[in-house]
């Protein structure tokens, strides 16, 4: 993932409607892939509940380290305007082109047209950035890898973070 910073996750998180609203949907969807899961989020949701930043920062500082990956997917539920308009205009402009840059193979996924993937990868980071920056959230990279975690699929996205690298 881009490299990111616990403050920057913290300002994501801040900066979010309703970040309860969030953990109960991330609960209810995303709570049949195991414990931790709901218990990661029980524990969110308890210093949230506090109603204090101080708890809150607490909580993502204490555990962002081990869990990033479900910080990542409980902001895609404290933004889903967010989500659900620059995963589809990104979807949009550049799905086709894009899996013609590459091929799943038995081995995982081979970049066939390296000129392009690299191309797409650059201009799709720019579209994420132009989102966020619009959305007038935060602009750092937490919520980008969110939304390239939402765009691309696990084994797809490992090859678009060699790019940005």
């Amino acid at each position: 993932m881009l490299p990111t910073t616990v403050p920057q996750v913290q300002d994501a998180f801040q900066a979010a409607k309703n970040l309860n609203a969030a953990l109960k949907n991330f609960i209810k969807r995303e709570g049949g892939s195991g414990a931790q899961v709901v218990s990661f989020a029980k524990d969110f949701r308890a210093a949230v509940s506090t109603g204090r930043a101080p708890a809150v920062a607490f909580f993502i500082e204490k555990n962002f380290a081990t869990k990033q990956v479900f910080f990542l997917g409980v902001a895609r539920y404290a933004f889903p305007e967010l989500v659900e308009t620059s995963v589809g205009r990104i979807i949009e402009t550049h799905a086709e082109a894009f899996n013609a840059t590459y091929q799943r193979g038995e081995n995982g996924i081979t970049v066939t047209d390296a000129a392009q993937f690299k191309k797409i990868v650059k201009e799709v980071l720019s579209m994420i950035k132009e989102d966020i920056k619009s959305a007038g959230l935060p602009e750092n990279p937490f919520l980008e890898n969110a939304l390239l975690a939402s765009v691309f699929e696990v084994e797809v996205l490992a090859e678009v973070l060699k790019v940005l690298e």
